[in-house]
């Protein structure tokens, strides 16, 4: 029996609407006029994964988020199949008292050891988590810093 179920209907041309075991729907589109396209949704699906880990580990460090932004781009291989061969994922956190140890520590957690949606992507993929910390009303702003994974994923980049 499967732990994850969707359907997804085809509405012509290069339009689907996906459904989820709740009933919830997305526009998927191929070419990208009404909803999102798969590859699109892929990216944030890993953003969303990783962002939802990084939430809940650092709400049990006692350092929780007042909000989070997560930007993800990749690089596709040229020729089909058309795979990720390099994906950044950006980290702007905003909050009172957010270290850049306890942030660092909630990203490698996530991408190193829950984050579903990496772990089931080839592995040969080469992952980069960046991150930058503002104060709670702050605007986002500065360089960011690159997040050093550690074993079991110190073969990313």
């Amino acid at each position: 029996m499967s732990d994850v179920t969707v359907k997804l209907n085809w509405n012509g041309g290069l339009k689907f609407t996906g459904i989820n075991a709740g009933r919830i729907e997305t526009v998927i589109d191929g070419n990208h006029a009404d909803g999102a396209s798969p590859v699109e949704l892929l990216l944030e699906a890993l953003g969303a994964c990783s962002a939802v880990d990084v939430v809940v580990i650092m709400e049990k460090v006692r350092t929780p988020l007042q909000r989070l932004e997560v930007v993800v781009d990749g690089d596709r291989r040229s020729s089909e199949p058309r795979y990720f061969e390099n994906v950044r994922v950006k980290f702007d956190a905003w909050g009172e008292g957010i270290s850049p140890d306890k942030l660092q520590r909630a990203i490698n957690l996530s991408i190193g050891k829950y984050c579903s949606v990496y772990h089931s992507l080839r592995t040969d993929l080469k992952l980069q988590a960046q991150y930058r910390i503002h104060a709670p009303e702050a605007e986002a702003a500065g360089e960011y810093e690159i997040v050093e994974m550690s074993v079991p994923t110190g073969e990313l980049q």
